[in-house]
């Protein structure tokens, strides 16, 4: 048996039956060994990022081991940012690498690749020898597993090539998990539960540990016996929809509504949701609260911008302890369920004034929640754009949406929902992405079609880089600078296989959308949105206007 056989058998151990990555020497051998296998379907993408970021997608939404492959030196430094939003985003990713011997005479593509790799925010595990490769493999899935994070599995190209005469024995990492510390400490939860009893105005902020734990209905009974308001963060989007009490998004995407009731709270318990800077809108969303966390971490990674309370433990199991414990204290209050929150959320929102040179993006982000059915999945890039789908696009019962904010990076959207797509197959997948981020990776286009992937994809397109357009009028330079003609993304599409229709009026994205489910494959919508508008996150901090983004409430 070769080592790249082993290698083979050691991945299928792992779980890895969907792998995502692009073939070069360093992985020709450990790729052909794949592709041999009826029980492995390789999604061959057409740059290496988008094969990370992929694999990325897949890991979020399926919960399994993320895996991506790529070749040595230059294939391993295309996935720099792929691996920073995954080390942001604490995804469990495994991506191997091959790697030029370190005696070899051609050095065209050599390189330290451990120092790239560490520089990326990811953990390096180098395959040292034929012996060792069991043990070694292995525990860079165990790194993965309870570090949630990438790892990069080193392979050098020359031990890949070795044959072994032993009866290759592998023991997957699944059999040395740790059990998880899911109960909290008693003593820990003794303050929180004290500042439960005493707030006036409380509010639980969940995230997606909480909906990991499907911590939903615990969190609810929590909240009704305090007289909680419920928010999510932005990756909770659309948790606690259909509940009297859910003031969506909160943050940065907060609309107006939420805004005003949070900055009153004077208790906030975030679930799963780290409250980091843009939750807390830089620690300036709810001045007047104090504020603890329920996460599965033992502790957090820094002392952030609004310290408080901290509890290890699973978010249902700890919110059901806090639930007994103030039945058993017989607590039930009003909290912030008054006649006064009442008012501020049933307030008429703001009217949209329409803009003069396209599509209105908050009635675009309207008809999207009309036109999404039930169960769908939505994948959403990020950009100036992406305020628009969280602010004013509500969600269907049973949807989900996945964000690819993370490290700031747009031009991820595309990738991201090819990996979502393929963990989730049957079910209704719309991506949404911007004009900008779509020129990065356009070439994926491509790999929906060849993999007969079922993908709406809506194109917001405002001819530019929306965030640097905005910027650079506030500072006084020329906004076309970051402005352009926009290519023709349908006949683009369309020349990749796909099919597609540009958008004439906001109220034709409902026949589009249906159109494209009914379709299957590639279907793009192309979405021509006003240049000129400034979502309401922008429009609130470089102009100085204030937040009309309304209350969303579940698709009738």
């Amino acid at each position: 048996m070769k080592v790249y056989e082993a290698i083979a058998e050691a991945l299928v151990a792992e779980g890895c039956h969907d792998l995502f990555g692009l073939m070069g020497d360093g992985n020709m051998s450990l790729w052909g060994a794949l592709g041999r296998r009826s029980d492995v379907a390789i999604t061959s993408a057409r740059h290496e990022a988008a094969s990370v970021a992929m694999a990325d997608g897949y890991a979020r939404t399926t919960g399994k081991v993320g895996v991506a492959m790529v070749t040595c030196g230059p294939g391993l430094t295309q996935v720099g940012t792929s691996l920073m939003i995954a080390a942001r985003g604490r995804t469990p990713i495994v991506v191997v690498v091959g790697e030029i011997p370190a005696g070899s005479k051609n050095k065209t593509q050599s390189m330290d690749q451990r120092r790239f790799v560490e520089a990326c925010s990811t953990r390096f595990h180098t395959i040292t020898s034929a012996d060792n490769m069991a043990e070694e493999i292995a525990e860079a899935f165990y790194a993965a597993r309870v570090h949630r994070g990438p790892v990069v599995l080193n392979l050098p190209m020359d031990v890949q090539e070795e044959t072994i005469d032993w009866e290759f024995d592998y023991r997957p990492s699944t059999g040395f998990l740790p059990p998880r510390v899911e109960s909290p400490n008693p003593d820990h939860l003794t303050p929180v539960i004290e500042k439960l009893i005493a707030a006036e105005r409380p509010v639980i902020i969940a995230g997606r540990g909480a909906m990991a734990a499907n911590a939903r209905e615990e969190i609810v009974r929590l909240a009704d016996r305090i007289g909680a308001l419920l928010a999510t963060s932005l990756q909770g989007k659309g948790y606690f929809a259909g509940n009297q009490w859910d003031i969506g998004i909160a943050g940065a995407f907060a609309s107006a509504p939420a805004e005003k009731l949070l900055a009153e709270a004077d208790f906030v318990l975030g679930v799963g949701a780290e409250l980091g800077y843009y939750t807390t809108e830089g620690g300036l969303l709810f001045p007047s609260a104090e504020v603890a966390r329920i996460d599965i971490k033992p502790m957090p990674e820094e002392i952030g911008v609004i310290p408080g309370l901290y509890v290890q433990g699973d978010a249902r199991r700890t919110v059901a302890v806090l639930n007994e414990a103030l039945e058993s204290r017989q607590i039930r209050r009003d909290g912030f369920r008054t006649a006064e929150t009442i008012a501020v959320l049933q307030a008429a929102p703001h009217p949209l004034e329409a803009p003069s040179d396209g599509l209105d993006p908050r009635l675009v982000a309207q008809q999207l929640a009309q036109s999404l059915p039930k169960g769908v999945l939505v994948t959403c890039g990020a950009g100036h754009f992406f305020s628009f789908p969280a602010m004013y696009m509500a969600l269907p019962e049973g949807a989900d949406i996945l964000f690819s904010y993370q490290f700031g990076a747009v031009g991820q959207g595309l990738p991201l929902a090819i990996g979502t797509g393929t963990g989730n197959p049957g079910r209704p997948h719309v991506a949404i992405e911007g004009d900008g981020s779509m020129m990065f990776n356009l070439q994926e286009l491509e790999t929906v079609t060849r993999h007969k992937l079922q993908m709406v994809l809506v194109v917001w397109n405002d001819g530019g880089y929306g965030a640097e357009v905005h910027k650079l009028k506030v500072k006084g330079f020329d906004a076309g600078l970051a402005q352009w003609t926009s290519p023709d993304f349908v006949a683009i599409a369309r020349a990749f296989g796909g099919d597609g229709v540009r958008l004439a009026k906001e109220s034709d994205l409902g026949a589009a959308v249906a159109e494209g489910l009914r379709r299957g494959g590639l279907f793009l919508i192309d979405a021509r949105v006003s240049p000129s508008m400034a979502s309401d996150p922008y429009a609130k901090v470089h102009y100085g206007m204030e937040n009309r983004a309304p209350l969303l409430r579940p698709v009738a």
